[in-house]
């Protein structure tokens, strides 16, 4: 059986949300990594590589939470217009959770 259109946008929002906890906690990890390279003089050029990467993981969670706010409006659209008899509780506590 193939997924329902509202099990495909509660999907989506799942994923995004999960996506952007995966990325805080590679930025939190990148962060201590990084106090530890300039701890043990580690070759400046390194150090600033990596400093690179930080900021690209930085750079995406803003990009995560605008992606999570616009699948989050739309599904809750989808839900407001919704006349089938599928249980929406679940879709409806994760919009909660985004703040919608």
């Amino acid at each position: 059986m193939s997924p329902t259109p509202l099990e495909i946008k509660t999907k989506a929002v799942q994923r995004l949300l999960k996506e952007e906890q995966l990325y805080l906690k590679e930025i939190s990890e990148q962060e201590e990594q990084l106090q530890q390279m300039r701890a043990s003089d580690t070759d400046e050029y390194e150090i600033k590589k990596y400093e690179k990467v930080l900021d690209e993981s930085k750079r995406m969670v803003p990009e995560l939470k605008k992606k999570i706010q616009e699948h989050a409006k739309g599904l809750k659209s989808y839900i407001e217009d919704y006349k089938g008899d599928e249980d929406t509780s679940d879709s409806k506590a994760l919009l909660q959770k985004c703040g919608i």
